[in-house]
């Protein structure tokens, strides 16, 4: 026979919806970290696909605790109360739970953080980020299988984890399992955090934009700090009395991976925002006004460039360096033909030109600039 309980205490309201919330938010994340990649034309790679296995999995492990509360009594009272008014069989069903959502809550963070280290792996080609994201990977990987043989061997026989009346039956320290299984989710959930940290920070660019990446990458912190809230509740647990002890446990258990899948979309979210209106392939800052060319000599290797005015939707720049030409003519005012052409046929990828006049007396002093225009692709 299911019981079903009423929803009338704050932790059972709380549990309900803090699953029901952050399922809905971690399935509207994933799904907009899809459309970007639609936006940008970009395939989809085995990053997305492990986001989405996490994204799957978290939401089952809400599932389970909506289950709980509705059926098992989560939040309800305490287990004497419950047993009392409803008989043993909503407690049985929660100790049967509690061992799929400790299995979906590591299987769904495991999905989570290898997909950010694949991530890696593809945007920091460099060669201690790949060993230590491949080193991450087989912890984690390990972490995964060991924490799953736990929650299989830590009672024998495995029945006892819900059926405490089997003769010889046995089962280890629980509340030690889950703590030591979140501390190694810690160490990792650090390790994938400050992993890109260093490249992110030597960065060439605006320190604006700098500092929108670190934020941005650095969002995992949070997960951290959900982390050691999980910790320090499965350590308050009391499995004699589970009905009423593990309401706040399971909210961070379940906050844990749907956060962690929320924020590992976040990143990939960019197309969302649109481009710049001065270049479609990068963001750049349009200059107020334009700089008048430098009279000042420079290197054959000065590879400087100077933003113009322009409402187009490119942005354009005036090259400093050895092909800017300047050619200077004088004529007489009857004259009409006379000012030299300089050097207008060596520049075969196209011009930029400009011209001074200045009249005095009967003569016309012409200064005409050339620079070389590279013309691109968009």
């Amino acid at each position: 026979m299911v019981v079903t309980f009423p929803i009338e205490t704050p932790a059972q309201r709380q549990v309900l919806g803090v699953a029901i919330a952050f399922s809905i938010l971690s399935v509207a994340a994933v799904c907009l970290r899809l459309l970007s990649h639609h936006l940008a034309r970009k395939k989809w790679t085995l990053s997305d696909y492990l986001i989405i296995a996490a994204g799957i999995l978290a939401v089952g492990l809400q599932s389970i605790s909506i289950t709980g509360v509705i059926q098992a009594g989560i939040g309800y009272g305490h287990v004497i109360t419950i047993a009392g008014t409803y008989g043993t069989e909503p407690i049985t069903k929660l100790l049967q739970l509690i061992v799929p959502l400790q299995f979906l809550w590591v299987l769904s963070l495991s999905c989570t953080k290898i997909s950010i280290l694949s991530l890696y792996l593809s945007i920091f080609p460099v060669t201690w980020v790949v060993r230590i994201s491949w080193i991450t990977m087989g912890v984690i990987v390990a972490w995964t299988i060991g924490t799953i043989l736990a929650g299989c061997l830590i009672c024998r026989p495995f029945a006892f984890n819900w059926d405490q009346t089997i003769p010889g039956g046995s089962c280890g320290n629980q509340v030690t399992s889950f703590t030591v299984t979140g501390v190694i989710n810690l160490i990792t959930d650090i390790v994938v955090l400050v992993t890109p940290m260093p490249l992110l920070y030597k960065l060439q660019m605006a320190r604006y934009k700098k500092v929108t990446f670190i934020t941005i990458f650095g969002l995992g912190g949070v997960t951290c700090i959900i982390s050691i809230l999980r910790i320090s509740m499965l350590s308050t647990m009391d499995f004699t009395d589970i009905t009423y002890s593990i309401p706040r446990a399971n909210i961070f258990s379940g906050l844990e991976p749907c956060l962690a899948v929320i924020l590992a979309s976040i990143p990939m979210m960019r197309p969302l925002l649109g481009r710049s209106t001065y270049t479609p392939e990068v963001t750049a800052h349009p200059s107020k006004k334009s700089s008048p060319p430098s009279g000042r000599s420079r290197s054959a290797g000065d590879s400087e460039f100077r933003p113009l005015q322009d409402d187009s939707s490119e942005l354009c720049l005036r090259p400093i360096g050895p092909k800017h030409e300047v050619s200077i003519a004088v004529q007489t005012l009857p004259e009409t033909r006379g000012i030299p052409r300089g050097s207008e046929d060596s520049f075969e990828a196209g011009e930029s030109r400009g011209m001074d006049q200045m009249q005095k007396g009967g003569w016309i002093i012409s200064v005409k600039q050339e620079w070389a225009v590279l013309h691109g692709r968009k």
